[in-house]
């Protein structure tokens, strides 16, 4: 999980809340896209309440949706959290828990997104065959991931990618038949990826995020031809990797490309030099230096 791009909603409290009329309590926003997810969230969360939102909602910021990056179910946990925090009687206590996220309706085929909204760091998802009464916790794991190490984001300003129906037809195909870099992406994981990410061994571990991502995208190659979602993707991953970077991959299945670098400095570097080759392509992609993200005590991510 990394810490931009971010979601960041307002509640104004109100002393009195009004019980079980159908109200919008976003409706001076703007952006349709965002206000249409929010209004989702607070139907389920109004059905299973009974109750109104006791003032407006403010949208203080919120990224590109559709960009790989996870930005629907970080804002559906928002959302809901958000709703459920206006219910406590003592908003200051600390608690967050994933019983906060009940509304948000995510987590139908990864939980990473759920587990990062509450614990940032780095996420490890088992999946459902190894999951405990379907339990949340029982399925995934938390590890830390190094806090000078940062995570250059590039993106084609005006692209998304797929998603809704679209999406969900191309999972299926590939679905269709086993994974088989299944056993070799295990190993990864276990003997190289999270050991070196636990010693701070840059090189190591950005051998092995480069080597799973490698593996992940050839699940999709049946649906798109190719390792990565596009050949644009694919120019950018050559890119980066030509200027010495290993960690290097596309997030989800694109259309944003990421590399790992080594601090601040070096993410600095990297985003001056790929941004002489956008102005003299004539590209339209938009650079980004993230870190990593974690869970501050209290509620502040949800304010």
């Amino acid at each position: 999980m990394v810490d931009k791009p971010s979601v960041r909603l307002g509640l104004t409290r109100s002393l009195e809340p009004r019980l079980g009329s159908i109200q919008d309590p976003c409706f001076d926003w703007t952006d349709a896209h965002w206000k249409d997810r929010f209004l989702r969230v607070y139907s389920k969360w109004q059905s299973r309440t009974a109750r109104a939102c006791a003032s407006s909602v403010e949208l203080h910021f919120a990224p590109l949706p559709h960009v790989g990056l996870g930005s629907g179910t970080q804002f559906a946990c928002a959302a809901a959290a958000l709703l459920n925090r206006s219910m406590d009687s003592n908003p200051d206590n600390g608690h967050l828990d994933e019983s906060w996220l009940v509304d948000s309706g995510r987590g139908l085929r990864s939980h990473i997104g759920l587990r990062g909204f509450l614990h940032g760091g780095l996420i490890l998802d088992r999946g459902d065959s190894r999951a405990v009464r379907g339990r949340q916790e029982d399925r995934t794991a938390v590890h830390t991931f190094p806090g000078q190490w940062r995570v250059v984001l590039l993106h084609e300003s005006n692209y998304q990618g797929d998603f809704g129906e679209s999406e969900q037809a191309i999972f299926d195909r590939c679905s269709e038949r086993p994974n088989p870099n299944l056993r070799r992406m295990l190993e990864l994981i276990e003997q190289q990826i999270l050991p070196a990410v636990s010693r701070v061994d840059y090189q190591a571990a950005c051998e092995g995020f480069g080597r799973y991502g490698e593996l992940a995208g050839e699940i999709f190659r049946p649906a798109v031809g190719d390792a990565y979602r596009s050949s644009r993707i694919r120019f950018w991953v050559d890119r980066l990797r030509g200027l010495g970077f290993q960690g290097v991959g596309q997030s989800s299945w694109g259309p944003v490309v990421f590399a790992i670098a080594r601090d601040e400095h070096q993410a600095a570097w990297l985003v001056k030099t790929i941004g002489r080759d956008m102005h003299s392509g004539g590209w339209t992609y938009v650079a980004k230096v993230a870190g990593p993200a974690s869970m501050e005590s209290g509620l502040s991510r949800i304010g």
